[in-house]
């Protein structure tokens, strides 16, 4: 948790902060905010601090844009920030909650990348499979990767930093896998009754 005034001046830090951040709580006292935000950002967000203080209200901060923090050591990573204004008789400060959504972003590309080669693959087994080219090893090699895919997911799934939209896509790409897999199963088993046709 952040609180600044009306000028942007820090004026009260949580030890979260310090740790998320890797400043001390006197290094933060008294600086302007944008000490927390890369260089490059600064602009807009004192155009965001402007238009909240004009228009007080809890809301998310930079809704759909990709926001970032920056640590004392000048690393970034992304944060979600929620903004609550705190009036109080000394005037009007703002509240903001700042969460480290590294993990989640980490999660996102993931599945993504998980999910196109997930199609990928049903589109070959598919095609492979309807014309009855999809060899036995190509079946196996297939289902070790769903092996792999599904224990992927399931650690994605139970992560404690994982939230609803991240679940949502895991489900997805479960969904998938169990496709594949039903694909790869049905030809093994077809390549199998051909080979014992051929024996007999």
């Amino acid at each position: 948790m952040v609180i600044v005034n009306a000028e942007g001046k820090i004026v009260v830090v949580n030890s979260q902060t310090e740790i998320l951040f890797g400043y001390s709580r006197q290094e933060l006292i008294g600086q302007p905010v944008e000490i927390l935000i890369p260089a490059r950002l600064d602009p807009l967000h004192v155009k965001h601090r402007a238009s909240f203080l004009a228009e007080p209200h809890v809301r998310p901060m930079g809704a759909g844009l990709q926001l970032f923090g920056k640590r004392r050591n000048g690393t970034e990573f992304p944060v979600e920030i929620s903004l609550s204004p705190l009036r109080t008789p000394q005037g009007l400060f703002v509240t903001s909650a700042v969460r480290d959504i590294t993990e989640r972003k980490r999660a996102e590309e993931q599945i993504k990348k998980l999910n196109a080669e997930l199609g990928e693959a049903l589109r070959r087994a598919e095609r492979l499979g309807a014309t009855g080219e999809l060899a036995t090893n190509m079946a196996r090699e297939i289902e070790n990767v769903l092996d792999t895919l599904v224990k992927l997911l399931s650690q994605l799934e139970q992560h404690p930093t994982t939230d609803s939209d991240i679940r949502e896509l895991v489900g997805k790409a479960q969904e998938d896998v169990a496709h594949i897999a039903r694909i790869t199963g049905n030809a093994l088993a077809l390549q199998r009754q051909h080979d014992t046709w051929k024996k007999a």
